[in-house]
């Protein structure tokens, strides 16, 4: 499973509910990601990052390193399983237009690990 970079357990939709974002809205927010990106020097995907290019591109904040060690302990992550949760952290960074990882990125990248 650590394999997976994402597991999301997806609740039952109302008819009723809205989308909190357009398909347009979210096309531009990627394309506007993708433009970050290159700008910061990635010359690939964040999902395709070395060891050393995570080093360099996902930085975290102090109180997201402290998540991490947390997390390392709590759960036993593997090597493999923490670079993938920091490359995920790293992308809902740049959706949410922070050049640094904070703790809510990361804590959002942990939600989304398989238990």
């Amino acid at each position: 499973m650590e394999r997976i970079d994402l597991c999301v357990v997806m609740q039952y939709v109302n008819p009723n509910d809205k989308a909190t974002i357009s398909s347009r809205e979210m096309h531009k927010k990627v394309i506007e990601v993708h433009k970050r990106v290159k700008l910061r020097g990635q010359k690939s995907f964040t999902a395709k990052l070395s060891d050393a290019e995570i080093e360099k591109f996902c930085v975290l904040s102090d109180e997201a390193k402290a998540v991490l060690d947390m997390a390392v302990h709590k759960f036993a992550l593997s090597f493999r399983s923490i670079k993938k949760i920091q490359k995920v952290a790293r992308t809902i960074a740049d959706l949410d237009e922070s050049e640094i990882i904070q703790k809510p990125h990361l804590l959002e990248a942990l939600s989304y690990r398989r238990r």
